[in-house]
């Protein structure tokens, strides 16, 4: 049996690698998962991502798919599914990604100290020095002062709290019983009222599963408090479990098979395009040699040619590597939520 073509770069307790994974489980997809480490160096993930700093990226044939938001898009374009309402669901998600994940960001077990570090791989994760410093260091080389923030938990718990109140409400009363003068979510229906889970369910759900993991949810996340969250959390842990691949979920492979199938799926055989769908004062334009570099965090610019640039999305071809010459990529990134400048001009 061949592999499947989707490979999942990404580590284990990662919340955004769990919104992809969810998605690829609701659409019952067979998948390949190469297991990459939380911090820098990732020297075997380099040739395909060529200094993009974030986790997950989704790999098919010599195609990187970066941001979740993203790879979420390009899921829905090649195996079309329940997102009915695009722009609704690009605004959900912008806030699960943002400001709900600060929140729950927050309550992480920061500076967990040796003995917690053995109660769980998230303890041992938040508790370690060297992850400390390298998301400083993706934070723009902020420190990251761990005892300071386990002070302030209590008070912004708060923030998170309200954000749950707003997701109650939402459940109470999702779109389908807007539209159809239904009976409330527990009877059935997802966030946009649709048959299934869409991008704005999984995007949610891989928030509120991280939030899940602490030691300390139970105390303020209460079926009691907030019994529309957990009943259509419960739901889509049923649904992830029905419709997952049931030979093909997370094939395990190595990074160097990751690497060995771009480089079969490179030059001649690879990505072809000169698609070009923007608006009449785009600066940019296929074949620009450009540096494309995110806005918040994870400020490291990544250079090549354009080869395709839409409203939504740019795809730039870069140079090999010198280390992997014969690894010939074309990397993919929203337009969202990115700069793209000339390459001479990266550091804008």
């Amino acid at each position: 049996m061949s592999k499947p073509e989707i490979i999942l770069h990404h580590y284990q307790g990662s919340p955004y690698a769990e919104k992809v994974i969810t998605a690829l489980r609701v659409k019952g997809l067979p998948w390949c998962s190469v297991s990459t480490s939380p911090m820098l160096p990732r020297l075997l993930l380099e040739p395909l991502a060529h200094g993009y700093r974030r986790i997950p990226v989704m790999q098919i044939g010599n195609n990187v798919y970066c941001d979740t938001a993203l790879i979420l898009h390009e899921l829905e374009r090649r195996y079309p599914g329940e997102d009915c309402s695009k722009g609704l669901s690009d605004m959900i998600t912008t806030w699960a990604d943002k400001q709900l994940f600060n929140n729950v960001k927050d309550q992480m077990p920061w500076g967990a100290s040796v003995e917690e570090q053995k109660a769980s791989p998230l303890h041992a994760v938040f508790g370690n020095k060297a992850f400390l410093a390298d998301r400083a260091q993706l934070s723009g080389g902020r420190s990251i002062n761990a005892e300071a923030i386990k002070q302030a938990q209590p008070y912004l718990l708060d923030q998170l709290l309200s954000n749950l109140d707003s997701l109650e409400l939402v459940l109470q009363t999702p779109m389908h019983s807007l539209k159809q003068q239904q009976t409330p979510r527990a009877e059935g229906g997802w966030v946009l009222g649709t048959a299934l889970p869409s991008i704005a369910d999984f995007s949610i759900y891989a928030i509120v599963w991280w939030l899940m993991t602490t030691k300390r949810a139970p105390e303020y996340v209460t079926a009691e408090q907030y019994p529309c969250v957990f009943e259509w959390y419960k739901q889509m842990k049923d649904c992830i479990q029905r419709h997952r691949h049931p030979t093909q979920d997370c094939v395990k492979i190595s990074a160097e098979e990751a690497l060995e199938v771009a480089k079969q799926a490179g030059g001649s055989n690879g990505f072809v395009s000169s698609k070009e769908d923007v608006h009449p004062l785009e600066k940019r334009h296929v074949g620009d040699v450009v540096a494309v570099t995110p806005n918040d965090y994870g400020k490291v610019p990544v250079e090549g040619r354009i080869v395709e640039i839409t409203h939504r999305r740019v795809s730039i071809r870069p140079e090999p590597l010198a280390s992997h010459p014969e690894i010939d990529v074309v990397i993919h990134f929203p337009r969202s939520g990115y700069m793209i400048v000339p390459a001479n001009k990266a550091s804008l």
